[in-house]
């Protein structure tokens, strides 16, 4: 065997013969067999390439076979509405055919609950004090409450039993710290920790104890000489927590809180007596008349009147019983649940003291429990600061304002809020102040009149009148009854006489009985006796919601009494009842008062301070500090870790990004308060608070106090449902009415109500039925073509140097001449022709009759008359549209099962299913076309014809081995016989020039 020969020679110098061509030609010959195997492995591919075509044709058709055998495809319902603004719906595969009214009595809404009132504090107090604690609640002393503190016995059920010592406790401490004592020592116990939780709840004020773990049991009782299970919880002194029952409250003492705090609950003797003292003028004050049982409410109103009859704390030095006259009150705060002291003019810079007078009532300690422990307090300083660094709705920009047609400045980085009144107060015929308790500015007109105040002009470059709500404002009068003839009492006798010693003055005896106040059409009974003093009944009236004050005035001589609202919509009317005469004899108007559209005081239109949402928590203005830690809401908890680097936006929007806290957040700076709304409608609760909870952030934003408005339930009726009786659901979306339906309400209807009709939807049945034939006659069609076409026996298989020898355009339309009739006959193609057809052509058994065969669809081969072609062939048409249509939509489900029905024998399938089912034959992994060509675009060496190619390729391989090697053997050959000639024509040479030489000698 020759491995290698050298090519660079040159054949036939020696013997004269083309030895190249002789060697080319002998090649020539040798190679037939290599380009036979070339031409049967090329023709190989292109058979596989056509076969797999075919095969991917076969899977689009199971494809769309396999539509035709989904339930969606022939139940689909198409849904229409009366009127889609009332009413919506849509229809699964299941929904039935028909019509639906309904009626739509309400709509589903979402639970909302809003800061109750403002949460932000005014911008300024002036001269100011206050109890440094809210009133009662948490604050509430166990001696007040009657409850010794001793200790609790703890007894796990499966465990042990465990002392919560709570005998550091005295009768001084408050419920906060009872409660604060119990969740330290559970939470330094392991075996209680995570079992129980003791929390003040702030809203019911009620002591909550509440079992975490509910696989465990429980038993709490008194121990160590307690009573705190007993007075508060249970009165046998123990309960059981378990998870039938995982919460006790303390409902069987009320724990009061705010102005309805008792002075009992606070711990204060109604004896008690205390000194004012505002500059150099000195008053007593004190509790008679009132008792342990009486509120914050009822002291306030007692000490004001005090006030009031005293000269030198009102302005003008004269006592006349007008409130609006005091330079100081007493004022209870809701927002920080405070009672406060302070002067009524935030820019009266004069100080003030507050102490008991214990020297004239040793018992006295209204002060000491209020104020401060040692029984004495003084004001403190709360003044504004300059304008850009206050808590306004918006930044105020300096610049100019016009009030009342006179032009001023202001400078938000020097100017204060007081220098701005003084300002409008010296430069225009108003008064202007600033009122802490509605937070609120006031322009009144220093003559009194009810001409319009003008405010703001063209030229203005300042937002300041826009920002504090004068823009806004109304200058609407409240309601006012007053007496229409002077009574003639004076200040004392209003305060301290009983009305059955007033006549005279009054201009006839006073006979007991009941005064009815109606205020906007609202009405409220008092009774009262002759024993009651005239400004007893008139802060009994003046408790009345929608009463703003209610007072004698000494000056005028006169009952006057106001209401909170204000304008033509304000109405005021008193009424003797039972026998009463109290109203006739004040001269009080017999018939209802309404307010006036323009009176002498305009009134920012909103609360001039309001909370800094972009700024941290300590210094955006709450009235309560709020506290580092976490609170809970609807079982979510959310943590505050620094108030100073937290700001409000910031807490909203981690309630927001939560998903599982199914409420939306946000800040109405309208009303400067936050309101929660549940994401889900219904008469659902927000849930506001935990045991856990570290952080008072939902009482600061005045939630856990605030009433929920707590969403309503939709309710409709569907007729010839139920009998057509009221239905109630949580949701405004209705999927349990009527099977398949869902229906979405969306306003409240008429009588008649709304009808959703749902019908057959016969266009994804229709669009599936032609796409499916569309692609089975490019099947059928395909595959009959293969088989039929002639094949030009002219046309040789091409070798790979003929192939290259052409461009690809020359290459491309040989190739699809020579592949014509390359398939004829192929036995696997007729197979799946005729497995076709059968599938198409039979009946289908247990379905119904009219409707077991494609032709009671009007689907056929043809009318008579069809090309014999597309017979042959077995292509498929819709001849009778109408048929078919009418057959979607009459019966859906009898087409359905002519195509889908399933069954354990073939002809007991559908159509589509059987189809189906015989194509997978040929297109599955390992199935008959599949097994033989592969898939398109798959490289792949498993299928039939695969293992052909390669074993043709491994033959050719080895053909070209041996070519080559023959190639060189005859080229070594020649080469040698070259050099042998060449040898016996030197030798030859040689032989003649000696018989040369030998001739010539």
């Amino acid at each position: 065997m020759v491995d290698s020969v050298s090519r660079n020679w040159v054949g036939g110098l020696s013997s004269g013969m083309d030895t190249q061509g002789l060697i080319d030609k002998i090649m020539a010959a040798e190679r037939v067999p290599v380009n036979r195997l070339q031409q049967k492995r090329n023709t190989l591919s292109l058979q596989k390439s056509m076969l797999q075509e075919i095969n991917l044709k076969l899977f689009e058709l199971q494809n769309k076979a396999t539509d035709l055998t989904f339930s969606r495809t022939f139940n689909s319902k198409k849904v229409t509405s009366s009127s889609d603004k009332y009413l919506a719906a849509t229809a699964s595969t299941s929904a039935k055919v028909g019509s639906y009214t309904l009626r739509i009595k309400q709509l589903a809404t979402a639970t909302k609950v809003a800061s109750a009132g403002r949460i932000a504090g005014p911008l300024e107090s002036g001269q100011r004090l206050a109890s440094p604690q809210s009133l009662g609640g948490a604050n509430t002393t166990l001696g007040t409450l009657g409850v010794t503190a001793g200790g609790l016995q703890v007894a796990v059920f499966g465990g042990g039993t465990h002392t919560l010592d709570l005998s550091a406790l005295s009768s001084t401490s408050t419920v906060d710290e009872m409660v604060t004592t119990l969740s330290n020592q559970i939470s330094a116990n392991s075996e209680l920790k995570g079992k129980v939780a003791a929390v003040y709840d702030g809203k019911a004020d009620q002591v909550r104890l509440t079992l975490l773990n509910q696989d465990a049991s429980l038993t709490i009782s008194d121990t160590g000489g307690g009573s705190i299970v007993a007075d508060l919880f249970d009165g046998s002194g123990a309960f059981t927590l378990a998870s039938g029952v995982p919460v006790r409250v303390s409902d069987r003492l009320p724990i009061r809180s705010g102005a309805a705090t008792t002075l009992a609950d606070l711990g204060i003797d109604p004896t008690s007596q205390m000194t004012l003292t505002r500059g150099a003028a000195t008053m007593t004050l004190d509790l008679g008349g009132l008792t342990a049982g009486s509120t914050v409410t009822e002291a306030v109103a007692a000490l004001n009147r005090q006030i009031d009859g005293n000269g030198a704390f009102v302005q003008g030095g004269v006592a006349t019983g007008n409130p609006d006259q005091r330079l100081v009150e007493f004022r209870y705060d809701a927002g920080s649940r405070k009672l406060e002291l302070v002067n009524t003019n935030t820019g009266d810079t004069q100080g003030f003291t507050l102490a008991d007078d214990t020297g004239a009532v040793p018992a006295a300690n209204f002060t000491a429990r209020l104020f401060a422990v040692g029984g004495s307090a003084s004001s403190a300083a709360d003044y504004g600061k300059k304008l850009v660094s206050e808590t306004f709705p918006t930044p105020v920009t300096s610049g100019t304002i016009t009030i009342d047609g006179v032009q001023m400045s202001v400078n938000a980085q020097t100017d204060t809020l007081q220098t701005v009144l003084s300002r409008i107060t010296s430069s225009t015929s108003l008064n202007a102040s600033y009122d802490a308790a509605s937070d609120t500015i006031r322009l009144t007109r220093k003559d009194g009149s009810a001409a319009p105040i003008g405010l703001g002009s063209a030229s203005d470059t300042s937002n300041f009148l826009s920002v504090t709500g004068l823009i806004g404002g109304t200058q609407a009068a409240a309601a006012v009854a007053r007496s229409t003839a002077n009574l003639g009492l004076t200040t004392a006798q209003a305060a301290n006489d009983q009305l059955g010693t007033l006549s005279p003055p009054l201009t006839g005896p006073v006979t007991a009985g009941m005064l009815r106040v109606t205020v906007n059409g609202e009405s409220t009974d008092i009774a009262y006796g002759t024993t009651d003093t005239l400004n007893q009944v008139l802060d009994r009236i003046q408790q009345i919601d929608g009463i703003d004050e209610a007072y004698y005035d000494s000056s005028t001589q006169r009952v006057m009494i106001r209401t909170t609202g204000k304008g033509a919509a304000a109405t005021l009317k008193l009424e003797d009842l039972g026998g009463g005469n109290l109203a006739a004899l004040m001269n009080m108007p017999t018939s209802a008062v309404s307010g006036a559209a323009v009176g002498s005081t305009l009134q920012s239109g909103h609360a001039v301070s309001n909370i800094r949402t972009t700024v941290g928590l300590d210094n955006a203005g709450y009235a309560m500090a709020v506290t580092k830690g976490s609170f809970t809401i609807n079982g979510v908890t959310f943590t505050i870790a620094n108030p100073a680097a937290t700001t409000t936006d910031a807490v909203l929007k981690m309630i927001n990004d939560n998903a599982r806290v199914g409420v939306k957040a946000e800040f109405d700076a309208t009303g400067g308060g936050i309101v929660l709304t549940s994401t889900q409608v219904g008469n659902t609760s927000i849930a506001l608070g935990a045991a856990g909870d570290t952080s008072n952030f939902l009482t600061a934003a005045g939630l856990t106090s605030a009433a929920q408005q707590v969403g309503q339930n939709a309710i409709f009726s569907v007729d010839g449902l139920f009998g057509g009786a009221d239905q109630v659901r949580q949701s405004n979306q209705i999927a349990d009415v009527v099977e398949g339906v869902t229906f979405t309400l969306k306003e409240v209807t008429g009588a008649a109500g709304e009808t959703v009709t749902i019908a057959a939807d016969t266009a994804v049945a229709r669009k599936a039925i032609d796409d499916f034939l569309k692609v089975y006659n490019e099947t059928i069609t395909m595959v009959a073509g293969r088989l039929s076409e002639k094949r030009d026996y002219s046309l040789e298989p091409l070798t790979d140097d003929e192939k290259k020898s052409l461009s690809k355009e020359e290459l491309e339309s040989y190739e699809t001449a020579f592949k014509t009739g390359l398939l004829t006959g192929d036995s696997t193609l007729s197979l799946a022709r005729s497995r076709m057809r059968v599938a198409m052509s039979g009946i289908v058994r247990n379905v119904d009759k009219a409707f077991d065969s494609l032709s009671d669809l009007g689907i056929s081969t043809g009318v008579v008359g069809s090309s014999y072609q597309d017979t042959r062939t077995g292509t498929l048409f819709i001849t009778d549209d109408s048929k078919l249509t009418t057959a979607l939509e009459q019966n859906p489900d009898k087409v359905a099962a002519l195509f889908a029905q399933d069954g354990t024998s073939e002809s007991a399938m559908g159509i589509a299913r059987r189809l189906k089912e015989a194509l997978n034959q040929f297109t599955k992994s390992g199935g008959l076309l599949t097994r033989r060509v592969g898939r398109t675009g798959a490289t792949s060496a498993n299928s039939e014809m695969d293992k052909q190619i390669s074993l043709i390729n491994e033959q050719i391989t080895k053909q070209e081995t041996r070519m080559t090697n023959r190639e060189n053997a005859l080229i070594k050959q020649f080469s040698d016989l070259e050099s042998a000639m060449s040898r016996y024509q030197t030798q030859s040479q040689a032989f003649a020039s000696q018989l040369a030489q030998l001739s010539g000698s």
